[in-house]
């Protein structure tokens, strides 16, 4: 009787080995891009004959995820992934398909990317920018700590604090 309760034990053990994994598998052109994922990063994209295949992620949960690449050379490309969940992940079925089916179940999610070269900056555009920034702007918009500078200067030259919002 004993013998018989531990082989249904181990059957009911072996039967009940299932497991989804959720993947995003990200590719890119050219290879090489750091991936992030929700602001995480999680790897670099691989060339299609890498013996361990493309650069893939767990997941959770789903709904919408942000994804972005970067690359030296190549322009940052950002977006958002909808991973919607297959029919065997809605109650009741997902019971069945999480804890009892024989095999384990990959769910894949693909992203691909065709990276952009990055075009060279104009210098000139740049010093314009930041010249019309400096002049539009008052020393606490520009800098995080100038508002303590500017209280600082202000006690040492004997004047009390500048009220809120004035210049």
């Amino acid at each position: 009787m004993g013998r018989c309760c531990l082989i249904l034990a181990l059957l009911a053990a072996a039967l009940c080995s299932g497991c989804v994994e959720r993947r995003i598998y990200v590719t890119s052109d050219p290879p090489g891009a750091d991936v992030y994922i929700d602001g995480e990063m999680v790897g670099q994209t691989r060339p299609k004959n890498h013996p361990d295949g493309p650069l893939y992620a767990n997941f959770t949960y789903y709904g919408k995820r942000e994804y972005t690449l970067r690359k030296p050379g190549f322009a940052t490309a950002s977006g958002t992934v909808n991973l919607e969940a297959p029919w065997y992940e809605y109650p009741p079925v997902d019971f069945f398909s999480e804890v009892l089916a024989p095999w384990p179940i990959i769910d894949r999610h693909y992203v691909e990317v065709k990276l952009q070269r990055a075009k060279a900056a104009d210098v000139d555009d740049l010093y314009r920018a930041a010249s019309r920034f400096r002049n539009s702007s008052r020393p606490e918009d520009r800098f995080e700590f100038a508002q303590f500078t500017i209280i600082k200067q202000r006690r040492a030259a004997g004047l009390p604090p500048a009220p809120a919002g004035s210049k």
